[in-house]
């Protein structure tokens, strides 16, 4: 099998899938009770075509690990002196705080309680029933514009806990440039979440 495959069995899945999604490990998803024999020759059978998609998603197109260099902003800046983590998250908190406080007046949302920057590894921000607003700090490193979108976010689930149709009605008016910010996180993300500062000062 080509790299490391995971096999997820779904009640709901109708024929076999394979999913390669960047710097993720490639699931196959298959009906319950598929052999598990048929799915290694299903996936021997679309090797060829998982190595021709892996190649294009690892190819880096931000390039975020360029010796020398950090990312702010959505582009390259000298490498700071120091800890990269440390300096990243002041960045980011800095940057953050400043949009959580003109997004929540420009909208009228005012019930966060407090600013969270953490190091999640799998969204880009989260918003808790007591209005904690928690964000990954590489954040700091994609355009401001991707970045006020998953703080708009964020902020209209202090209305709508959820994501309903008016939780996205609301981030609609609220955002309207949020397909744009999503299909940037969905193409380049992944290369943030991959980041590594100890990679990047190597050389």
């Amino acid at each position: 099998m080509p790299g490391l495959v995971h096999i997820r069995e779904s009640a709901r899945a109708r024929r076999a899938r394979i999913v390669v999604a960047p710097y993720r490990p490639i699931e196959v998803v298959v009906p319950a009770g598929t052999p598990a024999a048929w799915v290694e020759r299903f996936v021997e059978q679309h090797a060829d075509w998982i190595r021709q998609q892996r190649s294009l998603q690892l190819a880096p197109q931000l390039y975020v690990h360029r010796p020398g260099s950090a990312w702010i902003d959505g582009a390259p800046v000298p490498a700071p002196a120091g800890d990269p983590v440390r300096w990243y998250r002041r960045r980011a908190r800095e940057a953050i705080t400043a949009a959580v406080g003109r997004e929540a007046e420009r909208l009228g949302l005012h019930g966060w309680s407090r600013i969270r920057i953490g190091d999640q590894r799998t969204r880009w921000g989260s918003c808790s029933a007591r209005g904690t607003l928690s964000f990954n700090w590489r954040l700091v490193m994609a355009p401001a514009w991707v970045r006020e979108y998953v703080v708009v976010h964020e902020l209209c689930h202090l209305r709508h806990l959820d994501h309903s149709p008016r939780f996205w009605e609301l981030l609609d008016r609220a955002c309207p440039a949020r397909r744009d910010a999503q299909r940037w996180l969905r193409r380049l993300g992944p290369e943030l979440r991959a980041y590594s500062p100890a990679a990047a000062t190597e050389t």
